[in-house]
C-alpha cells in the first residue's frame, strides 16, 4: 500500500524536478511523508507562470519518452521489473527508521529546551523560596537575638544604677561618719579651750585680790 502510495507521490513529483529550484520542496514534502506516512498532505499548490508551465510539460513529454524506451528496452527483464516494488517496500520500512530520527531531532529539541527551561525556572523559583524562606529565618533568629540583647543591655543598665547608687550611700556614709569625727574633735577642742579660759579667769580674779590685799597692808 505505502509502496503505491510512494510510486504515486514520484508521479506527482515528477514534473516538479525539471525546475530545480523545487528540489528543496520536493524533497521536504517526500520526506514528510516518510514522517507522517500520509499521501493527503503531500497536494502541493500549483502557481507556476505560463512558461514554467509550459517547460513542466516539455519536460514531462521527455521524461515519458524517456520512460517509454526503457520500458521497452527492459520489458523482457520481468525480474528487474519486479524489484522496484521490492525496493519500495524495503525502503519504506528501513529508511522510514532513518530519516524520522533525523527529522524528529530538527523538531525534539525545541521542545527540550522549553521543558528544561521550565525545569530551570522551576528550580531557580524552589531555589528562591529556600533563600527567602533562609532569611525570613534569618531575620527572625536576628530580631530575637536583638530582643535579648536589648533586654540584657536593660538589665546590665539597671544593675550599674544600682551599684552606682550603692557605691554614692557607700560614700556618703563614710562622708558623714568622717564629718561627725570632725565635729566631735571640735566639740571636744571648744569644751577644752572653754575650760582653759574659765580657770585663767579665776586665776586673774584671785591674783587681782591678792593685789589689792597686799596694797591694803602696805598703806597701813
Amino acid at each position: 500500500m505505502r509502496g503505491r502510495q510512494l510510486h504515486e507521490i514520484a508521479d506527482q513529483m515528477l514534473p516538479r524536478l525539471v525546475n530545480k529550484s523545487n528540489l528543496p520542496e520536493v524533497l521536504r514534502h517526500v520526506m514528510s511523508f516518510f514522517v507522517d506516512g500520509d499521501s493527503s498532505k503531500l497536494t502541493m499548490a500549483t502557481s507556476l507562470s505560463g512558461k514554467e508551465r509550459s517547460k513542466e510539460i516539455k519536460g514531462v513529454a521527455g521524461l515519458s519518452q524517456e520512460a517509454s524506451w526503457l520500458k521497452s528496452t527492459y520489458s523482457k527483464k520481468k525480474p528487474v521489473l519486479e524489484r522496484p516494488a521490492n525496493i519500495l517496500i524495503s525502503f519504506d520500512q528501513n529508511d522510514k527508521r532513518t530519516l524520522a530520527p533525523e527529522l524528529q531531532m530538527s523538531i525534539i529539541p525545541k521542545d527540550l529546551c522549553l521543558d528544561e527551561l521550565e525545569s530551570v525556572v522551576k528550580i531557580k523559583q524552589v531555589e528562591v523560596k529556600m533563600f527567602q524562606s533562609c532569611a525570613d529565618d534569618a531575620r527572625r533568629e536576628a530580631e530575637g537575638l536583638k530582643c535579648i540583647a536589648l533586654g540584657k543591655s536593660e538589665k546590665i543598665d539597671e544593675e550599674y544604677t544600682q551599684q552606682i547608687v550603692k557605691l554614692r550611700l557607700d560614700e556618703t556614709e563614710k562622708m558623714h561618719r568622717q564629718k561627725l569625727e570632725e565635729l566631735q574633735v571640735l566639740e571636744r577642742a571648744h569644751l577644752e579651750y572653754f575650760n582653759m579660759k574659765r580657770r585663767m579667769d579665776a586665776d586673774i580674779k584671785d591674783l587681782l585680790s591678792n593685789m589689792e590685799a597686799t596694797k591694803r597692808s602696805l598703806a597701813l
